[in-house]
């Protein structure tokens, strides 16, 4: 049996999902070392900073349909910015296959979706592909790219 799924919907299990409860809530009270929530923040704070580029760009004072349209798509925003170099995330990362009601599905995801995987307490095995330290080290590059544009401009 599969489950459908609704559009761009990543599949998390019920443990993770409290494991993002707690770890949300002990990133709000106090510090705690590299967590999910630190990784979620620097997420959305460079999906911000390059939709601000892009509205500096397009002399816009707020966002507007053309800027909304990039959802938390970073690498359609980089495309978009035109940034040299190899600033961009993974075009494509699969997550271990989880069992639902017995059967096995697959997790696979693109750049506009890494959120969830954070959002949703999602941890990688320490033999998978790809590390939370090593999106998190792609996001704070993309971030210092940022900081001098927003500076020259």
């Amino acid at each position: 049996m599969t489950v459908a799924l609704k559009g761009n919907v990543i599949l998390f299990t019920r443990r993770e999902i409290e494991k993002a409860w707690r770890e949300n809530l002990s990133a709000s009270s106090s510090k705690t070392p590299r967590t999910n929530p630190h990784r979620l923040l620097l997420f959305y704070a460079v999906e911000c900073g390059l939709k601000a580029i892009l509205m500096r760009r397009r002399q816009r004072d707020c966002t507007d349909a053309s800027i909304a349209e990039f959802g938390h798509d970073i690498n359609r925003l980089i495309d978009t910015l035109g940034v040299k170099g190899s600033l961009r995330l993974p075009a494509h990362i699969r997550l271990k296959d989880i069992k639902i009601q017995g059967s096995p599905q697959q997790r696979n995801l693109t750049p506009d979706q890494i959120n969830q995987l954070w959002r949703y307490g999602h941890s990688f095995e320490k033999n998978a592909q790809i590390q939370d330290k090593d999106l998190e080290s792609m996001l704070f590059q993309i971030a210092e790219w940022i900081k001098g544009e927003l500076r020259n401009t």
